[in-house]
């Protein structure tokens, strides 16, 4: 999937982190998300991925993924930098005692982005819906645009919790 992945992706300019944290979050959805669409027992054929990947078209179905990778890129962009830092903030004395503590607190930050998430599914499965109806192009502009909409709705919710908060 990976190869696929690479071979048909629209950057031009080579990669770079946020690259990578996009493909890896990605492929962990769509590994997640295919998990159940095709066979246990034997590797899955071509056409086999093929139809898992098409059952993906319908604006339900796709609301679901664009949840999953969303929440997937936020978490991994969230934890590539802290990550770094909160080694700093482990020990006697700090904001986490020990490394349960730590990961306790990556778990709950992989939730709330989860749940934060929630506002792109309700976007994505009417965007999606919508482009179809339309006959417009799912290019990537169109990608690009929904992408940069979704984050927003992102931002925003994450605002609108801290408010609450």
């Amino acid at each position: 999937m990976e190869r696929v992945v690479d071979r048909n992706s629209f950057d031009l300019r080579g990669s770079s982190d946020a690259g990578e944290l996009a493909k890896a979050a990605l492929l962990e959805s769509l590994s997640v998300q295919m998990r159940d669409r095709l066979p246990t027992l034997f590797e899955p054929t071509p056409q086999e991925i093929r139809n898992a990947l098409a059952s993906f078209a319908s604006g339900d179905t796709f609301a679901g993924l664009a949840r999953d990778f969303f929440a997937r890129l936020t978490y991994r962009s969230l934890d590539y930098y802290l990550s770094r830092e909160l080694a700093n903030h482990t020990g006697e004395d700090r904001r986490f005692s020990n490394d349960a503590q730590r990961v306790a607190f990556q778990q709950a930050l992989a939730q709330h982005t989860f749940e934060v998430s929630r506002i792109v599914e309700e976007y994505a499965g009417g965007w999606y819906g919508k482009t179809v109806w339309q006959k417009q192009a799912l290019d990537r502009d169109a990608i690009d645009k929904f992408t940069a909409y979704a984050f927003k709705k992102m931002r925003s919710e994450f605002g609108r919790r801290r408010a609450v908060a």
